[in-house]
């Protein structure tokens, strides 16, 4: 992703922001810490069963079930998790004082952390009783990109009930096409982290370079970690890309992404407690990385 720079300060983003008064239901925070205590499945639950995973064979669409279900979630972890949760929707309902509904749109690549603030996005929309609908998902697609990727997206569509605007090439040419097409648009949600490439000095609003589309660039998620990514999928059973369960731990496309050598099976290992698509030699699953700096570590160097 082009770089994002530029800070803004609080007071100057408030001081530009038009005051759009609409209907939104106050969130305090009985009733936020409520809903999240509702959303907050045990892990015990979380069976990765077949309607709910979304794995695929390479291209096929069939499913299967995941067989390698992830640790226990310490309780500091999951009171961690919450909340996340909590100021997740505390952004999301200061974003609704800043903008209308019609002005929002959300960007989707399929990823782990784009699936995280989609779900909670909708999860959010829900509470508030707004169609799932008036927030757009904006999708870049790429001749280069995997199947699973493509698959998974057209399976959050009909999930989530999102509407799906498509564009090709950059990001860049992307958000200029849109806001040709879609004019009334001022607002993206982007799914970064403080820990993405180009993000370390990112304000959760934060408007683009004066050379890209002018527009606010909405980033909730930028305090969270590789592990509350992956905390909250697994609490809330989140579906997700099946490239995850196969050792991707950061996904870009076909030709410049690979499983990540750090969680590569010995031979001899596979630890599943039953019938599993485990090769000998194969790779463990996303969230098993241990160390989150290397996150990366199965992306390829640009040539």
């Amino acid at each position: 992703m082009s770089r994002w720079v530029s800070l803004v300060t609080s007071s100057l983003l408030l001081a530009r922001a038009r005051p759009r008064p609409r209907p939104l239901n106050t969130m305090n925070a009985s009733k936020a810490n409520n809903n999240i205590q509702n959303n907050i499945i045990t892990q015990k639950k979380h069976l990765f069963a077949e309607k709910r995973s979304m794995m695929t064979s390479s291209g096929s669409g069939s499913s299967k079930d995941l067989s390698n279900i992830p640790r226990e979630i310490p309780p500091a972890d999951r009171l961690a998790i919450e909340e996340r949760q909590r100021k997740a929707f505390e952004f999301f309902a200061q974003t609704l004082q800043i903008y209308g509904v019609e002005e929002l749109i959300f960007c989707f690549n399929g990823g782990k952390d784009c699936t995280v603030l989609l779900d909670l996005l909708m999860r959010f929309l829900r509470q508030e009783s707004i169609s799932s609908g008036d927030i757009p998902m904006l999708y870049i697609k790429s001749g280069d990109s995997f199947p699973e990727i493509d698959h998974f997206v057209d399976r959050c569509v009909r999930n989530y009930r999102v509407q799906l605007v498509e564009y090709e090439g950059s990001l860049k040419e992307a958000l200029t096409h849109m806001s040709a097409d879609m004019p009334r648009i001022r607002a993206v949600f982007v799914g970064s982290r403080n820990t993405d490439p180009y993000c370390q000095h990112l304000a959760p609003m934060q408007p683009t370079d004066n050379d890209w589309p002018p527009m606010m660039r909405l980033n909730p998620l930028l305090e969270w970690s590789y592990h509350d990514v992956w905390h909250y999928i697994h609490l809330n059973s989140v579906p997700y890309c099946s490239l995850y369960d196969r050792g991707y731990t950061s996904i870009g496309n076909r030709s410049n992404t690979i499983p990540n050598p750090h969680l590569r099976r010995p031979e001899s290992e596979c630890d599943c407690a039953c019938a599993c698509s485990c090769d000998p030699g194969g790779y463990r699953p996303a969230w098993e990385l241990e160390d989150p700096t290397l996150e990366r570590a199965g992306r390829l160097p640009r040539k």
